[in-house]
This record gives structure tokens, C-alpha cells and sequence, in this order.
């Protein structure tokens, strides 16, 4: 099953600010995929149009600390809007944001990501009853449990993964996050956790591993927070990729498989995104296709429930490789 909502969404222009994730990575998907032959008649039978809107504050606090969920609702909200979205230079200048521009009030965000998260939890019980659901939303992996990063203000992974576990739905997971951009916020949020093992394959060189590994005072640099399963791809190896991917999951498969698997599945690692921080992974159209088919097989043939999130994805490109991805698999599955 496919949900998709078109209210679960940050308009990042609506709030002038100017990140290339556009709503047409969305609404593309759903175009080709409704006006397809095979998919399009059958639209009643793949597509969830709405999900309860119902996670809000004490959710959060399942990842994220008191403090900084308190700055969530409280004076300091647009500090913490600034930061996390890198809205302000080190210099103190507005950094791809122009709020002279913005429709609504910065603030506003705070509801939309609110309901992005009660998405990414929705998605997981239809997962466990059907087997494989996907929502084109979430994936928010860069928020730790005090701070927002990299366009994350909270940690939906993590707050939808620990709501499920504590009302039984399972118990042990895997997340395996293969957008181009390390799942640092996740890693260390779920260090806590040992029923819920994270993996992500990502960039060797660039944001967020592009400070060092330690600050001056000799604490470790938040997102060098070590995960289960790190593995960095320098350019040049995007051929190895799925491979790489594949023998860790066989390695992590032989201490037990998981109850459920949770997929970060951003397609920015494709070599016509157009955010800069992601130009060190260049993966082709085709090897795109691969890795999320090869994947997806890998889950199916254990029989390992699996809910996919859309994750990173940066410019007029990216609703292509969600396309082509979810009309092989809807297809796969409808039939």
C-alpha cells in the first residue's frame, strides 16, 4: 500500500525558504502513477489518501529530550527553525531563506511536521498487516535527541519506531537508511535501544561527516555517533553499492532477523539531484532501480514486514526514481 496525503508536506517556499524539495517529487509520483494502465483502474486497491493526525508533543519525548521538546513549544521555537534548517551563515546572514518572501510564519512548519511523523507511524501498522507499505513522507534522520540538523527538526524514524514498539506492535527492528546522507541523528537516538538496529549507507565524504570526528574540548562530533552498521561509499564505488548493502544485511541477518524493518529510502544518492551535498554519490537511473528492487526482494523472500519512508530527494528529478520503483513494486504485489 502506497499513503500519500497531499497536506503532509513542508512547503518550504510557502515559509520562503529556499531548499530545492519541491512538491512536484509528490505529486509527480501520484500523477504517473494514477494515470498508469495497469495502476491507474486499480487505484482503490494500493493508495491510502488520509492517516489519523494524532503524535504530538509526549510523542517526541520518546526520542527527543525534555529540553529540547520544550524549545519545540515554547518562545524558542524559531531559534530552533533557524538552526535546523540552516537558515542563518555562520556570520549571522540569512542562508537560502528570505523571509520577506514567506507566505505564512516560520512557526507554522511545527504543525506540518507534526503531521509528516503521524505518517511515518501510520505506515507501520499497514506494514505489519499487509507486508510492505510505503509513504511518500518522513525520513526526517538527522535530528538528535537536543538538536535539529540538516533540514530535521525531529526524528520521525525514531518517535513512530518507539511508539510501535511500546504498544506492542513488535519486538525488534531494523532501520536501514539508504539516502546519500549519513543517519546520524538516528544513530545516536537509538543507542539506547538495542532491540532496534540501524544501518545506513552513505556518502563517505561530505555533510554531515564533513567536520571532525571531534570538537576542540575532545567530545565526539554528534554526527560521527557511531551506528550498528556504518557504510561510507566513496565516489567512484556506486557499482558496489547494493552489493555492500546486501552482505551487511546478511551479516546483521545471522544474529537474528527483525520482526519488522523500517527503510529510509532517499533518492538523492541519483546523480541528477540537484542539492550540492550530495554530488559525491552519483548513481545512475538504472542503479537506483536496482538497489530499491534488490532490497525490497531481500525482505519479501524472509518474509520481513517492511515500511518504506521517501526521505531526501532534491530537485525536478527525483519523483522519477520513486516512480519507477513503486510502479514495479505496486504491480509486483497487485499481482
Amino acid at each position: 500500500m502506497l499513503i500519500y496525503n497531499p497536506d503532509a508536506k513542508i512547503s518550504f517556499v510557502k515559509y520562503g525558504i529556499l531548499i530545492p524539495s519541491l512538491d512536484s517529487r509528490k505529486t509527480n509520483t501520484i500523477k504517473a502513477l494514477q494515470e498508469d494502465p495497469e495502476l491507474g483502474p486499480r487505484q482503490d486497491e494500493w493508495l491510502i489518501s488520509d492517516f489519523p493526525r494524532t503524535l504530538g508533543k509526549e510523542d517526541l519525548q520518546r526520542a527527543h529530550s525534555p529540553e529540547y521538546t520544550a524549545r519545540l513549544y515554547g518562545d524558542d521555537l524559531e531559534s530552533v527553525l533557524l538552526e535546523s534548517y540552516e537558515l542563518v551563515d555562520e556570520e549571522g546572514r540569512y542562508n537560502r531563506y528570505e523571509p520577506d518572501s514567506a507566505e505564512a510564519p516560520l512557526g507554522g512548519i511545527i504543525d506540518d511536521v507534526m503531521n509528516i511523523v503521524s505518517g511515518s507511524y501510520a505506515v507501520i501498522p499497514e506494514a505489519l498487516k499487509s507486508g510492505f507499505a510505503y509513504f511518500l513522507g518522513g525520513g526526517m534522520h538527522h535530528a538528535h535527541p537536543d538538536f535539529g540538523h540538516g533540514f530535521c527538526l525531529v526524528n520521525d524514524i525514531s518517535i513512530a519506531l518507539l511508539k510501535a514498539k511500546e504498544e506492542g506492535l513488535f519486538k525488534t527492528a531494523w532501520i536501514i537508511d539508504i539516502d546519500a546522507h549519513r543517519g546520524d541523528g538516528t544513530a545516536e537516538i537509538m543507542a539506547d535501544h538495542p532491540d532496534i538496529q540501524s544501518l545506513s549507507i552513505h556518502m563517505a565524504a561530505g555533510w554531515p561527516l564533513d567536520s571532525p570526528e571531534y570538537r576542540e574540548d575532545g567530545s565526539l562530533n554528534p554526527s560521527w555517533f557511531p551506528g550498528d552498521v556504518d557504510i561510507p561509499i566513496v565516489s567512484g564505488e556506486e557499482a558496489e553499492y547494493t552489493d555492500r548493502l546486501l552482505d551487511e544485511m546478511c551479516k546483521m541477518e545471522e544474529k537474528g532477523r527483525p520482526d519488522f524493518v523500517f527503510v529510509v529510502a532517499g533518492v538523492d544518492p541519483y546523480e541528477k539531484d540537484e542539492l550540492p551535498s550530495t554530488s559525491t554519490l552519483q548513481m545512475t537511473k538504472e542503479q537506483m532501480l536496482d538497489r530499491d528492487q534488490r532490497l525490497y526482494c531481500f525482505l519479501e523472500e524472509r518474509s520481513i514486514p517492511s515500511a518504506w519512508l521517501s526521505a531526501g530527494g532534491y530537485g525536478a528529478s527525483s519523483w522519477e526514481i520513486h516512480t519507477q520503483f513503486l510502479k514495479w513494486v505496486l504491480k509486483k504485489r497487485l499481482n
